[in-house]
């Protein structure tokens, strides 16, 4: 979705640029007024006259769907922190960095490989992260709590360079979901 709203945000730009640019050189007589059917004329004729009309609109429809997902991507919030680099060590010698990205990586395997666990969506928050934590209706959820809780202690954040970071853990439990099934 960042690639997405990066061109999004680019293409706008520069439509916004040569819109102004050639309204400027319209009202300055630089260019005569024709040049808004000049434009209508070219798309008619990249068109091709001997294309059907339903495959113009189908085409059209195309492409104000991706402007629709242009316009969304503008408004979705990016997901903050999973770029920010996290200084991990420093010396005379130079620095080392972690990204929020690897870090939520780091999260999930952990907890993934816990018995239980459906799902795990952790996000980068500030010094925190949160975790949700989805298990299946036949485990035991205080067990599953206990176990993410040690395997995400102090000396998993030691061992990334992050002791500073604390976490929350949110546990979710829904009848009807057992790992490697469909239901949810």
């Amino acid at each position: 979705m960042t690639a997405l709203r990066r061109a999004g945000q680019v293409v706008g730009i520069l439509v916004v640029v040569a819109l102004g640019v050639v309204l400027v050189l319209e009202a300055t007589d630089v260019i005569r007024a024709t040049w808004r059917r000049q434009i209508a004329d070219g798309f008619d004729d990249a068109a091709l006259p001997e294309v059907a009309d339903w495959a113009i609109g189908l085409v059209g429809a195309g492409l104000a769907l991706l402007g629709v997902m242009l316009v969304l991507a503008q408004l979705t919030p990016a997901k903050r922190g999973l770029r920010k680099m996290h200084e991990v060590h420093h010396t005379d010698d130079g620095d080392t960095h972690i990204r929020g990205r690897a870090v939520i990586h780091a999260v999930r395997h952990v907890l993934e490989g816990i018995d239980g666990v459906v799902a795990v969506d952790a996000r980068w928050t500030g010094k925190r992260v949160n975790v949700e934590l989805r298990v299946d209706d036949v485990a035991n959820v205080a067990a599953v709590e206990a176990q993410a809780r040690e395997e995400l202690g102090h000396g998993f954040w030691i061992n990334l360079g992050l002791a500073d970071v604390g976490f929350n853990l949110l546990m979710v439990h829904k009848a009807g979901t057992r790992r490697g099934s469909n239901r949810r």
